[in-house]
């Protein structure tokens, strides 16, 4: 996201906006062009229909419409590069047993699921993962979760955070980055987050985790190393902040295909393969906070497997349900820096 480099967020996301809106309107104007129907069908343009289907925990930090609109453009435009005339829709459901329906009832042929929601369908063999997006401009898909710490706090280990205060932010839902921190803790025997720390709370953005450890307002921050280093790139001093633990590299989401295959279908894979190398599709891609589209790799869903395996066996933890503390969850005084082996 180098293009951010500089320039604050909320101005570079108007900028998204304003670019979304502008290739939505020109799409609409050329569907609604007079005579642009016969010389869709002079060109000889073949006729496809796509139905897409994403979970909501990817968008839950974008507005939902505007998410259903950038992804039905963003799929106008791969059809339009690929000479196809493509009646699309886009629904985005909040939960797996919609999105199992849709697939038991063949009415959908492309899937994007957050890591949890696609490892809950993967033993179905419903779906098969093709691709995921990469975030950085490298074009790597993986990224780590950090534990971040104020050097001059003189924390060197985790345990000598038990009894402080505790900001997690995290991409989509943010359930990936508490996930992580609650398999940490349970690793070194030090029991689950909110008995440990004297408060938990999760924040919306990165910048409100990063800033208050920078400025010692909070003690210690869960945050992805994407959003570290773009804060990194406006700021350098937030360099000197501390890491104190590292995930292992993970992704978080996955867009699938139908394990029926259906026409076309490798066509609009390769499509979205090339998306960023088309200044549309790069405006579409900067919507989604990415900077492209790439094919999953053998073991790339490894470590995602791995963590919420794990997660999943700690003390109290219901199976498929998502790691996510409150706005503001505090922890029982009663329990504060008890330890749970």
């Amino acid at each position: 996201m180098r293009v951010l480099k500089g320039i604050p967020l909320r101005i570079a996301l108007m900028g998204w906006l304003v670019a979304l809106v502008t290739l939505i309107g020109a799409v609409m104007a050329q569907q609604n062009t007079p005579g642009k129907a016969p010389e869709i069908e002079a060109r000889g343009l073949r006729h496809y229909q796509l139905r897409v289907v994403a979970s909501s925990k990817v968008f839950s930090n974008v507005n939902r419409n505007d998410a259903r609109a950038a992804l039905k453009v963003w799929f106008d435009v791969v059809a339009q590069q690929r000479g196809y005339a493509l009646y699309s829709t886009v629904d985005i459901l909040d939960g797996v047993t919609e999105i199992r329906e849709r697939l038991e009832s063949h009415s959908v042929e492309l899937i994007t699921l957050g890591m949890l929601d696609y490892l809950e369908l993967e033993s179905s063999r419903l779906i098969v993962p093709v691709l995921t997006d990469a975030r950085t401009s490298q074009g790597g898909a993986l990224y780590s979760y950090l534990l971040l710490v104020n050097p001059s706090s003189g924390v060197t280990a985790i345990a000598g955070l038990r009894g402080k205060n505790l900001l997690v932010a995290a991409r989509g839902s943010g359930e990936t980055g508490v996930a992580w921190l609650e398999v940490l803790l349970g690793k070194e025997k030090l029991g689950r987050a909110p008995s440990f720390f004297a408060s938990v709370k999760s924040v919306d953005k990165p910048q409100g985790c990063i800033l208050p450890v920078f400025f010692g307002a909070a003690d210690a921050c869960v945050v992805d190393e994407i959003n570290l280093d773009l804060a990194k790139e406006m700021n350098p001093q937030l360099g000197r902040l501390r890491v104190l633990a590292r995930s292992r590299p993970m992704i978080e989401s996955v867009i699938a295909v139908p394990a029926e295959p259906h026409p076309r279908q490798e066509e609009l894979v390769d499509e979205m393969l090339i998306l960023h190398q088309d200044p549309r599709g790069r405006q579409l891609l900067m919507v989604f906070k990415t900077e492209r589209i790439v094919r999953l790799q053998p073991g790339d869903l490894d470590a995602a497997r791995e963590l919420w395996r794990d997660y999943y066996r700690l003390p109290g933890v219901s199976p498929h349900r998502s790691a996510v503390f409150g706005p503001a969850a505090e922890s029982n005084p009663a329990d504060r820096g008890k330890e749970r082996h």
